[in-house]
């Protein structure tokens, strides 16, 4: 692969993104240490290595499928250059997602999709022996390998095989890949065993995961629709996404409760902690109840679509960044419990 390639395909793969994943395997770590579980930090620092690996996969995997899907539709062209900046410049304006925004590698001949398949299939071929290493030789339990696997599983299921996200389910799959796999896989290989901790500790998260991927397919929907991508977006409507958005934003900040009973974070250092994704997640929140009442008023005209399409950039700006700061706080909560 040369290096314009490269480029093009670690541009598909996203690093700023691996946020949504490293930070709550960080989390699962730190949670398994809270424990009195000594730190192994060559095993942290492989895992955290395949989690990397992992999540390029997925997300490169991802942005090639759907790719292929427009392409093959005639939705999007094949590499020309005398219709690249025009169709750059088109998704430049109507998509705001990560997948769909980084098209143009593929408009622009940087990067074939072949090659980022290739590529995504290589991320995941290494990180597995990166498991056996982990299960094997350094010994960090028995379902190191099984718990990699089914993240493996999810990340290739979500977009081919059984394309979850093709059938309402790529929601919930990601919930639990992104949400849930993620801090077990931290907190396992660190503490060898299973407990109902991570659990606890990832339901905030399970459930920002599952509502920030509803909103973020409102700018894909009529792409998705054309390429008859069924999520639950396409099938209940834009408005339902509108709708819902507050409710489970609510269900979020509610399910920290858990946390308090069983004494696993302070209830002082946790609010001080949490204002500042607490902040973000409710601004957006307040942005998408805007939305919801405005829904199906009739026609809009243009003027009130524009507007439309920028509270929905604006509503997943700041509920990305509240979702991306729990686990952050989370993590800085569990400190004093190293100390």
């Amino acid at each position: 692969m040369k290096f314009e390639e490269f480029k093009g395909w670690l541009s598909l793969a996203s690093p700023p993104k691996f946020s949504t994943t490293l930070i709550p395997f960080v989390l699962g770590s730190v949670l398994a240490w809270s424990e009195g579980n000594s730190p192994d930090f060559l095993s942290f620092f492989i895992s955290l290595l395949a989690v990397i690996l992992l999540t390029a996969f997925c997300f490169v995997l991802n942005a090639s499928s759907v790719y292929e899907d427009l392409r093959n539709s005639r939705i999007l062209p094949a590499h020309d250059s005398t219709h690249h900046r025009h169709h750059r410049t088109h998704l430049s304006g109507f998509h705001t997602t990560a997948t769909t925004g980084r098209f143009e590698e593929f408009l622009s001949g940087r990067i074939s999709v072949e090659k980022a398949i290739f590529g995504a299939y290589l991320c995941a071929a290494l990180a597995i022996p990166l498991g056996f290493i982990l299960q094997f030789i350094l010994n960090t339990g028995e379902l190191t390998l099984p718990i990699g696997l089914i993240g493996i599983f999810i990340a290739y299921s979500y977009s081919r095989g059984l394309k979850l996200s093709y059938i309402g389910l790529g929601e919930l799959a990601l919930a639990i890949g992104v949400g849930f796999i993620t801090i077990l896989s931290g907190f396992y290989i660190q503490a060898h065993s299973i407990s109902i901790t991570p659990l606890i500790a990832a339901l905030p998260f399970m459930i920002d995961v599952f509502k920030m991927k509803i909103a973020r397919e409102i700018p894909d929907y009529d792409y998705d629709r054309a390429i008859n991508r069924i999520n639950l977006v396409v099938r209940f409507s834009k408005n339902f996404a509108y709708c819902i958005y507050a409710p489970l934003t609510l269900m979020t900040w509610l399910s920290f409760i858990p946390m308090f009973v069983t004494g696993l974070i302070s209830v002082p250092v946790a609010i001080f902690l949490l204002a500042m994704p607490a902040y973000f997640s409710f601004k957006s929140a307040f942005i998408s109840l805007r939305l919801c009442r405005h829904a199906g008023t009739g026609e809009r005209n243009e003027k009130e679509k524009r507007n439309e399409k920028k509270a929905v950039i604006e509503m997943c700006k700041n509920g990305f960044i509240g979702m991306t700061l729990i686990p952050a706080a989370l993590i800085a909560a569990l400190l004093p419990e190293l100390l």
